[in-house]
């Protein structure tokens, strides 16, 4: 998965750890590197060292201090109003990062998974989960999604804010041309029926899913509404 350009930062969450070959070259073409607390322990995996570690350092393993004295640590208490992946994100974006993308963010906890996927609808076109096979991005009205893959892939729409979602898309096996999400589901199990497809909303937050096994499919953020032309 590949984003728009600008600087970006790859944070490694606590949760299941899937596809490292892939996840590192993510890790390599991102300009910062954050561990979310226990997911410095990935790193290890994947032979790269992160910039910094965040959280309350419950779960990390003190090896990784002892032998990388140069890795930044920030510690908050074990009691605090946010997660360890929400505080990283907003160490990246504060530290001049356009995009975040979280690894390690799904499975194991579902209150954690679910926290990581308001996370990203909080911010939308700038946070984004992998999780070894597909990619979960966030969508408003003021920007476009652009998907790159193969044809078949799996796409799916989902809406986050209340009320219905007017949707515009074009690429897609099943186009939507301005119609309302009236369901929870309506969107679910379209595809790519040509490799770039568009996705527009007016209104509201979207939840755009795509299936990228390969590591050719690429997700765009953050296009200004300007250039909605589809």
């Amino acid at each position: 998965m590949t984003t728009d350009s600008g600087r970006r930062a790859c944070i490694f969450c606590n949760g299941q750890f899937s596809n490292p070959a892939k996840v590192r070259q993510i890790a390599k073409d991102c300009d910062l590197l954050i561990a979310a607390d226990g997911g410095a322990k990935y790193f290890v995996d994947i032979r790269l060292t992160p910039h910094v570690i965040i959280g309350d350092m419950d779960s990390v393993d003190s090896g990784m201090s002892k032998n990388n004295s140069g890795i930044e640590h920030i510690r908050y208490p074990e009691a605090k109003d946010k997660s360890d992946a929400e505080l990283a994100v907003e160490y990246a974006l504060e530290h001049g990062c356009e995009q975040a993308i979280l690894v390690a963010a799904t499975g194991g906890r579902l209150d954690h998974t679910l926290g990581n996927v308001a996370l990203i609808a909080s911010h939308p076109g700038q946070v984004a989960i992998f999780d070894g096979t597909s990619t979960l991005i966030a969508v408003d009205k003021s920007e476009k999604c652009m998907l790159h893959g193969r044809i078949g892939a799996i796409v799916s729409l989902m809406p986050y804010s209340t009320g219905s979602l007017k949707v515009r898309t074009n690429g897609l096996k099943y186009p939507l041309q301005d119609e309302r999400l009236v369901s929870a589901t309506h969107g679910l199990s379209n595809e790519l029926s040509q490799t770039e497809a568009c996705i527009c909303v007016s209104d509201g937050i979207l939840l755009v899913y795509i299936e990228n096994h390969d590591i050719s499919c690429q997700v765009s953020l953050r296009e200004n509404n300007e250039r909605k032309q589809l």
